[in-house]
């Protein structure tokens, strides 16, 4: 993560965060906001088994298909995620212990991560902040691993948001494929675009 500037050469800045939409085929709408490309993304990200399966977005195989790209995605999959906010602050039943530590899933044995990540239950790591110097990544991590392990979405899975975070915190870079890596700040776009800000 030290390495996020390595890139543009830059500071790291924010990137501007699409609205959630809470239509069917949101998901898709705010990749294309963010300036990912849905279509881009999708090509980006083929190389990873477990995002190809279902197109990595909410949306219809035949939509993908429709668009002219190579669909090989599931008919069925599952996607109504929730966003950081609603895991956070909407009564609803965590699918693990809201007492659950990051560390339980994301390795953080590092001495920088002593007192925040290594520290700080998954529900704490949302709602730090602590977790702006990374972009919020964690939170956005957090979120997506709640999605998956409640069967909200099904195009992600665990293995692939602990490599993210493995990668990020190492290099400071998420491996997409052999030609493309992503900085923290894009994939926590990516991650903002799945299930909203």
């Amino acid at each position: 993560m030290a390495n996020d500037q390595q890139q543009s050469g830059n500071e790291p800045q924010h990137l501007p965060i699409p609205p959630a939409m809470p239509q069917h085929g949101a998901t898709r709408r705010r990749l294309a906001k963010a300036g990912l490309g849905a279509a881009g993304v999708l090509m980006t990200l083929e190389s990873h088994a477990t995002l190809q399966k279902t197109g990595f977005v909410c949306e219809s195989a035949s939509a993908f298909h429709s668009a002219g790209l190579n669909s090989n995605v599931a008919t069925e999959q599952r996607c109504n995620p929730l966003s950081p906010s609603n895991w956070c602050h909407v009564q609803r039943s965590w699918p693990c212990n809201k007492a659950k530590r990051f560390a339980d899933v994301f390795s953080c044995r590092e001495q920088r991560f002593e007192k925040t990540y290594f520290a700080s239950t998954m529900a704490q790591v949302m709602t730090s902040t602590f977790d702006s110097q990374y972009a919020y990544i964690g939170k956005h991590l957090c979120t997506a691993y709640l999605n998956v392990i409640s069967g909200r979405i099904s195009f992600l899975d665990v293995p692939t948001l602990q490599r993210m975070w493995n990668e990020l915190k190492t290099t400071g870079f998420y491996k997409v494929n052999a030609n493309v890596s992503w900085n923290i700040q894009q994939v926590r776009k990516y991650l903002v675009a799945v299930h909203g800000e």
